[in-house]
Order: structure tokens, then sequence, then C-alpha cells
């Protein structure tokens, strides 16, 4: 599980809705390549939640940590909480195919 707290400005944010997302980047090759237009990484997006305005009840009692932040920065600080799925992989390996060269 990810969880933290995130400082709203109402005045900037106005009516639009405030997201949060896990994204796990994985990047192959050199990164001097990707000023030519090529892409050498992949997104694999993880969870996605609507941070602000709040919708309904929190799914979860508040952390420690949180609890303070909220205290501390007032009522514009919200606490938000992503719970990772269950088939995320831990870890990744990106093998390259037959033929492939490169660093």
């Amino acid at each position: 599980p990810i969880d933290g707290v995130v400082l709203i400005d109402p005045e900037y944010v106005k009516d639009r809705k405030v997201f949060g997302h896990v994204l796990a980047a994985f990047r192959y090759g050199r990164e001097d390549l990707d000023v030519l237009g090529l892409t050498f990484r992949k997104d694999l997006y993880l969870a996605a939640e609507q941070i602000y305005p709040v919708t309904g009840t929190p799914k979860r009692p508040l952390t420690r940590l949180q609890e303070r932040l909220v205290r501390k920065l007032g009522p514009a600080a919200h606490p938000f909480y992503f719970e990772l799925p269950p088939h995320c992989p831990a870890s990744v390996t990106l093998q390259p195919a037959p033929g492939d060269t490169g660093d």
C-alpha cells in the first residue's frame, strides 16, 4: 500500500478534479536516443484514484503520519491511499528478443 497527504490550493484547482496515479516505468536503451523521437520506455499503470474533491467516505483509517500532516497543514490537506493490485509484479526483467543488440 502507498499512503500520503497532498496539499491542495482550492483557488488554483477551482472546479477541477485531482487524481493520483501509480506508474511503473521501465527504461531500456540509452537516454540520448530519446531525442530522436524514439521512446525506450514501457509504462505500466498500477493504480489511479481521485484525491480531490473527496468522493464518499474514506476507505480506511488514517495512518499516524497522515493524521499529523493533516493536523499540521490544515483543511487544505487531503490524505490519499493506493492499494496496489494483487497481480502487479514484484520485479520485472526486460529480455531482448533474439537478434537484438545494444546496451
